[in-house]
């Protein structure tokens, strides 16, 4: 397994690896790794130790799976998997307050729906009830309150130049996952550990990964909250996803960096997540996103109020490095508001260049 003495300066290395927000970026990293070639290690299921280099990583198939093209190709449109990592986002919120709970008062009921978990958790009532909302919440307006909620899940557009690639990242303040339970968990597909817990939203544990199929490389990193580790060392998770086009062969599939032949990843430091101030949660990009021929700023913004239409939790988008946060409430929350507010379904964006692709 890939060890601390691999990576020298574990804090500058992630400052490094948390910023690459383009493909060109992910390659300069990756670069300064040792990494066997896609070509000289071929994951085999029956023995994944065979061919398998000690101290280097390796491209893996994500969900242990040379097949998983077919289910990673799942999304409809570009907007749908930046959906479901942000529904990931809220969840994560939720289950570290589940978690503080039961820590706190064992054998408590488990909340019976996710709208359930948030009122107990956060007071927070449906979105789309809060221009109605009169009363405070935790000593704020309700509408501030709900404000600063919204700042624990931020989804970034980010536009990069020579070439012109955008790249969508996902940030949470939730609960994260520790280094040794990263590939079991996130990179895992159709594999869940959420159908007892009714508090939750998805099941299947696989729709966000559709985001692979449409970026040139994805990368992803997340930190336990350190009360909740449960034996599992500390430190921080981190890879990399990449399509792999098999030599000689033409069923092509994804593959993510791993640091042993069980689909553990590379773990770093709990001080290299200090040093880019991720206390707990996750972050994920997914880098030269392909939006077709649509307007990427628009598509998201209009999409995800579309997908996520009365969310149980806010969250913050962000489409340009001259725009300010804008709090998403969704569609639901925004018809609510036109009674007082003729303009609650217009948003307007600046012209952006997009980067028309074809497969």
């Amino acid at each position: 397994m890939v060890t601390p003495t691999e990576i020298e300066d574990h804090e500058r290395f992630f400052r490094t690896a948390v910023d690459a927000a383009s493909s060109s970026a992910v390659r300069s990293v990756l670069a300064k790794l040792p990494i066997v070639s896609e070509d000289e290690y071929v994951f085999d299921e029956t023995a994944p130790e065979r061919g398998w280099q000690a101290g280097y990583l390796h491209w893996y198939p994500v969900g242990r799976d040379r097949g998983n093209a077919g289910r990673i190709k799942l999304a409809g449109s570009p907007e749908n998997p930046i959906a479901e990592r942000t529904i990931n986002a809220m969840e994560a919120l939720i289950e570290l307050e589940r978690r503080r709970e039961l820590r706190a008062q064992p054998g408590t009921d488990v909340p019976r729906s996710p709208r359930e978990a948030v009122l107990r958790y956060f007071d927070l009532p449906r979105l789309d009830q809060l221009p109605r909302w009169n009363r405070s919440i935790r000593g704020q307006k309700a509408f501030d309150y709900a404000r600063d909620l919204a700042r624990r899940i931020r989804v970034r557009l980010v536009r990069s130049t020579r070439p012109v690639e955008y790249g969508v990242f996902v940030d949470d303040d939730g609960i994260g996952q520790s280094p040794s339970r990263l590939h079991a968990t996130l990179l895992s597909l159709g594999r869940s550990d959420k159908p007892d817990k009714p508090y939750l939203i998805g099941i299947f544990g696989q729709g966000g990964s559709s985001g692979y199929a449409v970026s040139d490389y994805s990368w992803l990193a997340s930190c336990r909250a350190p009360e909740f580790l449960d034996g599992d060392d500390d430190g921080v998770g981190w890879t990399v996803v990449k399509r792999i086009f098999p030599a000689g062969r033409r069923d092509v599939y994804w593959a993510y960096l791993a640091a042993h032949p069980d689909g553990r990843v590379a773990r770093l430091k709990r001080s290299a997540a200090d040093a880019v101030g991720l206390r707990h949660g996750t972050r994920l990009a997914h880098l030269n996103y392909n939006f077709g021929k649509t307007e990427p700023a628009a598509t998201l913004y209009q999409g995800l109020n579309h997908l996520l239409f009365n969310p149980v939790l806010p969250y913050e988008l962000v489409t340009g490095p001259e725009r300010r946060p804008d709090p998403m409430w969704g569609n639901g929350y925004r018809l609510s508001r036109l009674g007082e507010d003729k303009k609650a379904l217009d948003k307007t964006f600046g012209g952006q260049t997009v980067d028309k692709r074809t497969e």
